[in-house]
């Protein structure tokens, strides 16, 4: 390989500064994103050390650039530029994209996109691909047809004197969607926010930070309130008899990786009054670690005291005729039993007399009962 020691002290030069620079990034700011941009460096680098080997190929590869290849964990492989057909892939490849390595080289790179994606490809090749390293996402198809998202890093080499470009597709379909996903309910949560009344709130279960929609104005009269926008606020004024039981379930969904909450309970308004509400919630989990919690709180207050009314009322339609059935019953009983004990000819006038004062007693409790069961039909009303 000409200019090997060159090109060795260069490679080692590329790794270092990544190196340094990958880990001044993790030290300064560890999130996710930094540790995936971090491994995408170190990735970048690896492309760069066979870039540098493959383009010095000679007409008999290495065995030792030979094994490298085949055995890297990221589908490569090199394509001749002016034909796009496959000249190499690598194992990583052959598996990823289902087809054989003999069926790989019959293949053109137009074969592993969707047919509506070739044209912009073509553009792409023909405007970015001349000469110098490429970096995109790109969405490719295996051969069972299962599209793919992939972030492809290209670069220029000479193969057997062919004119060609080394490729590394790295597999971000896990990413894209995730990162799709997000964007698609963040769109929802704002049109969900704009459209109801309801108060809609997105927490922030890493940093305890919670947004909420003009609903939490509308429906607890609460405005501009510095506070708000902590979980522990919203905590705080569950109503002390809801709070552990609201807290034990909350806790309960999150442990079991659940990702939908639902409960009912009281929350407090600014004018410390407490309305009865229902809080339905989706969970973001990310890693098995939750995230994001996207809810709704819905007034239900005015629902309940009309359920609970009903249920007075019920429970006095109930009493009254329990009344009726029963209590009734008996001075009528009596009234009637009475009646047909009275001497119509008059000779016991004792008799008579005695049947008058259990009768009059009988009529006052039928009255007394009749007081009873209009004093249960007002509260009806």
């Amino acid at each position: 390989m000409r200019n090997a020691p060159l090109k060795m002290a260069g490679l080692c030069s590329l790794f270092v500064v990544i190196s340094i620079n990958s880990y001044l990034l993790f030290k300064i700011d560890s999130r996710p994103e930094n540790l995936l941009l971090t491994g995408s460096l170190i990735i970048l680098c690896g492309a760069f050390a066979l870039l540098l080997i493959a383009s010095g190929w000679p007409a008999r590869r290495s065995p030792q650039f030979e094994h490298l290849f085949n055995e890297y964990p990221i589908p490569m492989w090199v394509y001749e530029k002016a034909t796009l057909r496959f000249l190499s892939v690598n194992n990583a490849a052959i598996q990823k994209y289902g087809y054989t390595r003999k069926e790989f080289m019959e293949l053109t790179l137009r074969d592993i996109r969707n047919p509506e994606d070739v044209p912009l490809f073509i553009e792409n090749a023909a405007e970015r691909c001349n000469g110098t390293d490429y970096r995109g996402i790109w969405r490719h198809r295996k051969k069972d047809g299962t599209n793919f998202f992939v972030e492809i890093y290209s670069l220029p080499a000479m193969y057997f004197g062919k004119n060609a470009r080394f490729i590394m597709a790295k597999d971000v379909d896990a990413e894209m969607r995730a990162s799709r996903e997000a964007r698609e309910l963040g769109i929802r949560y704002e049109l969900l926010a704009q459209a109801t009344n309801d108060a809609v709130y997105d927490k922030n279960l890493v940093t305890n930070t919670v947004t909420w929609n003009r609903g939490l104005s509308d429906l607890f009269l609460y405005h501009d309130q510095n506070d708000t926008d902590l979980v522990q606020w919203w905590q705080q004024n569950i109503h002390p008899a809801d709070h552990a039981r609201i807290m034990i379930s909350l806790e309960t969904v999150i442990a079991t990786g659940s990702n939908y909450w639902s409960e009912e309970y009281r929350f407090r308004c600014a004018n410390g009054s407490y309305k009865h509400v229902v809080d339905r919630a989706c969970i973001i989990y990310e890693d098995n670690v939750p995230f994001r919690m996207i809810g709704m709180i819905q007034d239900i207050d005015k629902h309940v005291k009309q359920a609970r009314q009903l249920e007075e009322q019920n429970k006095t339609l109930k009493e009254i005729a329990w009344i009726n059935s029963h209590e009734i019953r008996r001075p009528v009983v009596s009234i009637l039993s009475i009646t047909g004990l009275f001497d119509k000819s008059n000779q016991d006038m004792h008799l008579n007399s005695q049947l008058m004062e259990w009768l009059h007693e009988s009529t006052q409790q039928l009255d007394d009962i009749i007081h009873k069961i209009e004093h249960k039909v007002k509260k009806l009303g």
